[in-house]
C-alpha cells in the first residue's frame, strides 16, 4: 500500500512523538508552512506544495532541491486540498494529515470535512488522537479502554450500529442533538455500520 504524509502548517506540539508516525510512510509531502515542522523534525519531504504565504522565503532557498508545486493565492481550494488530489492521482492508497489541527480553526474544521469527503483514503494525527471518517460498515481496530467519539458533521447519520463499545448504538441516529462523545472501547476491535450518513472517528491513543 503506497501511504503518504502531508506535514500542514498547523500545531505540533511534540515534534518527536509525531516524527515515528510520519517516517513510518513511504512519501513524506510539506504542504506550505509545513515545511517547518519538516525542517525542525530533520526531515526532508519529497514534494513541497503551497502558494508560500506561510513559508518563509530563506526556507524555500533551503530546500530549493526538492520538487515544488507553487499554487496561486488567490485560488478555491486550500493548500491541503491540492496536496491531497495530486497525491491520489499519485496513486497514493492512504493519507495522513499532521499539522492539520490547532492554530485556526477554520482550517481545523475543513480539514475534518476533507475526512468526510475521501472516507477511507485519508485520517489526520495528533498527539492525543487520530481523527478519520466512517460510512456504511467499518471494522476499527483499537485496545481496550481507549475513548471513542462519533460526531455527525455532514448532517444526520441513522441506522447506526455498533459493537465492542461501553455504550452501544441500536439503529441509532447522529445529530447535532445527540452527539457520540466519549465512549469507551471494550475490545480490540469495534464494529460499526452506518445505514445513512457518514460519521467523523475520534480515537484517542491514550488509555480511557
Amino acid at each position: 500500500m503506497k501511504t503518504v504524509a502531508l506535514i500542514a502548517n498547523g500545531q505540533i506540539d511534540s515534534p518527536e512523538a509525531l516524527r515515528p508516525s510520519i517516517l513510518k510512510n513511504q512519501r513524506i509531502v510539506a504542504v506550505d508552512g509545513g515545511l517547518r515542522h519538516c525542517h525542525e523534525m530533520g526531515i526532508t519531504p519529497r514534494l513541497i506544495v503551497g502558494d508560500f504565504d506561510s513559508c518563509p522565503e530563506n526556507l524555500l532557498k533551503h530546500y530549493a532541491s526538492i520538487s515544488q508545486i507553487v499554487l496561486p493565492i488567490d485560488k478555491d481550494q486550500t493548500d491541503l486540498e491540492v496536496a491531497i488530489e495530486h497525491e491520489l492521482k499519485q496513486g497514493a492508497e492512504a493519507i495522513t494529515f499532521f499539522a492539520a489541527w490547532g492554530k485556526r480553526a477554520d482550517h481545523s474544521l475543513t480539514n475534518a470535512l476533507l475526512l468526510v469527503r475521501h472516507v477511507g483514503k485519508v485520517k489526520l494525527e495528533t498527539e492525543e488522537e487520530t481523527l478519520f471518517a466512517i460510512r456504511g460498515k467499518t471494522e476499527i481496530q483499537c485496545h481496550k479502554g481507549q475513548t471513542l467519539s462519533l460526531i455527525p458533521l455532514y448532517g444526520k447519520a441513522t441506522g447506526i450500529n455498533t459493537s465492542g463499545l461501553k455504550w452501544e448504538l441500536n439503529k441509532g441516529t447522529l445529530d447535532q442533538n445527540f452527539i457520540g462523545i466519549s465512549n469507551v472501547c471494550l475490545k480490540d476491535q469495534v464494529v460499526i455500520s452506518i445505514d445513512h450518513g457518514s460519521l467523523l472517528c475520534c480515537l484517542l491513543k491514550q488509555l480511557y
